[in-house]
């Protein structure tokens, strides 16, 4: 008896689960019997979560797991063979339905779902107000003041204006996932908050807004993880032009991450887009900042490299014919043909290959090159022995151990087979010239 009333009650159990738990109901009757997967965003990775075959009717239905209880983000919805869509996920039941062979925005249609629909009703509202907007203003450079279409014209701008700033403030105040992913949308595509902002005026307040209002955790279940931090990047570069401001401002944005998955995550994205950039001394400035935090879980390669700070011993080199440790000094070049910067270090390096050498200098190259041709438009003769590639790119072992995540880069290995120089960007960085 007892058994049996335990069995009845898990199953009892195990039904209130499945009906509690969010379902979202699929309808491409055009994609009947097509296999299909289903994956949810999380930073630069996406996690399937649901896999199988629509019904003979184009149906099924994805019950999200336990685990992925409270996602909220973007979700993509993967048929084989055929399409794939994208649509919002927080704590909603609903449809997704489409009876066409192409799915679209304009197309698909959602039932009982309010994060959906808001997207794709701010999505086409914002549209028709910029194409609108950009008409007027052209014909207002067209028209005189005096003519008589000059002040209706005028009145049409300023109701433009006005929409175009309410949308905007709703955006603001709706508490709604679609919201924030609107406005990371919105950054991305150089949307300011007025129709006529200058250039500059927009790229100051697109800083600000990622340093001290975008949500992060909305963000890094968006699919735009990287295109928008990587933006941003450029705009510190670009615009700011200050390593010290863009020091400050990653750490105020860390100090508004609540996650620590997700400020893990952005602690290996910025090391990766600093150490891309050269920026060697902020890479160690972020380790030493994120390790005081203690909010780092699970770091990566490149991550706990920062933290830890530069290899003191060098690593065993891998070769063609086996292990090579380093006895004497030598200068190692890590590179990956075709980019610009490593075609700059390069020339350097041959060019000034004679006073490397006459220095005491042995010479190593290891390429993140994957296939044997990649050199193709741009070979070069080396004038050094050592030239190692395992084709494995970054991955390689050599790029590992040396904790390269960024090319070019040098570094000064002394007599005793120490590291006493690097990472370095530029050949003249080196000191040795």
């Amino acid at each position: 008896m007892i058994k049996k009333l335990f069995i009845g009650g898990f199953a009892l159990l195990s039904t209130i689960t499945s009906l509690s738990a969010q379902t979202i109901q699929v309808d491409f009757p055009h994609f009947a019997g097509k296999e299909y997967r289903y994956l949810l965003d999380r930073g630069d990775k996406k996690d399937t979560i649901a896999s199988g075959k629509l019904d003979e009717a184009g149906k099924t239905t994805l019950v999200f797991p336990f685990s992925k209880k409270g996602y909220a983000g973007l979700s993509h919805f993967l048929i084989k063979e055929g399409a794939g869509v994208e649509f919002i996920v927080n704590n909603e039941n609903f449809t997704i339905s489409c009876s066409d062979e192409q799915p679209s925005m304009e197309n698909i249609k959602y039932t009982v779902s309010t994060e959906n629909n808001f997207v794709l009703d701010r999505i086409q509202k914002q549209k028709s107000i910029l194409e609108k907007a950009g008409m007027v203003q052209y014909a207002l450079k067209a028209y005189k003041k005096e003519e008589p279409l000059y002040p209706a014209l005028e009145k049409e701008k300023s109701n433009l204006d006005q929409q175009f700033t309410a949308l905007k403030s709703e955006t603001t105040k709706s508490p709604l996932y679609a919201a924030r992913f609107a406005e990371i949308y919105d950054f991305l595509s150089g949307v300011g908050s007025s129709l006529d902002q200058t250039e500059d005026a927009k790229a100051k307040e697109m800083n600000t807004f990622v340093i001290d209002k975008m949500d992060f955790g909305a963000l890094y279940t968006s699919s735009l993880w990287s295109p928008a931090i990587e933006s941003w990047s450029q705009l510190q570069q670009n615009i700011i032009k200050d390593d010290a401001i863009w020091l400050q401002d990653t750490k105020k944005i860390f100090v508004r991450i609540r996650n620590n998955g997700v400020y893990t995550a952005f602690a290996e994205k910025m090391v990766a887009v600093l150490s891309k950039a050269g920026k060697d001394e902020m890479v160690m400035a972020i380790g030493e900042y994120v390790k005081k935090s203690g909010r780092i879980e699970n770091p990566g390669q490149n991550l706990q490299y920062a933290i830890t700070g530069p290899i003191k011993v060098a690593p065993v080199l891998q070769t063609a014919t086996g292990k090579k440790v380093i006895k004497n000094k030598t200068l190692l070049f890590f590179f990956e043909s075709g980019c610009n910067n490593c075609e700059n270090e390069i020339h350097q390096l041959i060019g000034n290959y004679q006073v490397v050498k006459n220095k005491g200098y042995e010479v190593i190259t290891v390429s993140a090159d994957l296939t044997a041709n990649a050199g193709d438009g741009h070979s070069h003769e080396f004038p050094w022995k050592e030239q190692l590639c395992d084709y494995k790119g970054f991955a390689g072992i050599n790029f590992k151990n040396y904790g390269v995540i960024g090319t070019p880069t040098f570094f000064i290995v002394d007599a005793k087979g120490k590291i006493s120089g690097g990472p370095y960007a530029r050949l003249i960085d080196t000191g040795i010239l």
